[in-house]
């Protein structure tokens, strides 16, 4: 029977390419793997879906940093030919080199705007995050961006969720010298990011995938929210051997909005760059703030996979015919 993992996408364009990119990495690993229920819109990869039989019996993935090796190991010996991936499995390392995803994802030919020679594209996440929906993400204070600027020497051209708000107001207001780019759409948007030769991420999943897909010479990361290893131990998304990647540390911080948030925003203090030997102590400390949850974890998919053995003769008949 082919082994299948059925995918449960939630969010925006930027998790479902992350999301689908973790289904890829544990397709890579098991020969034949089929995926399911997925589909990047404008980027044109889908796959049908619907509720999977029997879903209740089936193990599923929730934690962001489960061990797809275990998983592949188990899939692969058909201890769990079925399995849900509810979450998106936030390790970078475990993805393997972009090249194989630029792969997958072609950028077609349709021209965009981006960032030039002597530039570099600021990507900007606005709309509902100012309103704190989620924590671990927010906007950035300008001194990352003015961090970012005096190590590179480069023009600012920012490009995203520009509007009316107060802070889109505030970037003109502070940058008057930069580019300011309409959104093109969701697609014309991650194709900016992946066609600029140097790029400073925005906290968000859509900015970081662009980002990495990218060819570009210069990634800039600002180490704030999930992107922090020490505000999401289960998060690791600081590929310290990828030498095109720049860290900045912003500290610990919880979005809520509040006023203090809000006015910290417009500290023009630029932010120091981290080296690549700083974040990987940052990383190993919280890979080792994890191995504890993440060996639960693993114990948890060991033991679903043992009850759904009884299922499997039901299921292989439910799924022959899909």
């Amino acid at each position: 029977m082919t082994p299948t993992l059925h995918l449960r996408p939630h969010g925006r364009l930027g998790n479902h390419v992350m999301q689908w990119m973790t289904a890829e990495s544990l397709a890579a690993r098991v020969p034949g793997l089929r995926l399911r229920n997925f589909d990047l819109g404008p980027l044109g990869r889908a796959a049908p879906g619907g509720k999977p039989p029997l879903a209740a019996l089936m193990p599923s993935l929730f934690a962001q940093d489960s061990d797809l090796d275990l998983v592949a190991q188990l899939m692969t010996g058909g201890e769990m030919p079925f399995a849900r991936l509810y979450c998106i499995v936030m390790q970078a390392a475990q993805w393997g080199e972009p090249e194989r995803f630029r792969r997958l994802l072609p950028m077609g030919p349709e021209p965009v705007q981006t960032a030039g020679p002597g530039e570099i594209l600021l990507n900007v996440r606005a709309d509902e995050i100012l309103k704190a929906r989620h924590r671990d993400y927010g906007p950035l204070p300008l001194g990352f961006y003015a961090g970012v600027l005096r190590e590179t020497g480069l023009r600012p051209v920012f490009m995203g969720q520009l509007g009316e708000d107060d802070y889109s107001r505030l970037l003109r207001q502070s940058f008057p010298e930069a580019r300011f780019l309409p959104s093109q759409g969701a697609l014309g948007d991650f194709n900016a990011l992946r066609q600029a030769r140097h790029v400073a991420l925005s906290v968000s999943t859509f900015s970081w995938a662009a980002g990495w897909l990218s060819q570009a010479e210069s990634v800039h990361m600002p180490l704030l929210g999930f992107f922090n290893p020490e505000q999401r131990p289960d998060i690791d998304l600081c590929p310290t051997c990828d030498t095109r990647f720049h860290f900045y540390r912003l500290g610990l911080r919880q979005w809520t909005a509040s006023a203090q948030q809000v006015a910290a925003l417009s500290d023009t203090a630029p932010v120091p760059r981290l080296s690549a030997a700083e974040v990987e102590g940052l990383r190993q400390a919280a890979k080792s703030a994890r191995a504890a949850a993440r060996k639960a974890d693993a114990e948890r998919i060991v033991l679903r996979a043992r009850r759904l053995k009884p299922a499997l003769p039901l299921l292989r008949r439910l799924w022959s015919g899909d």
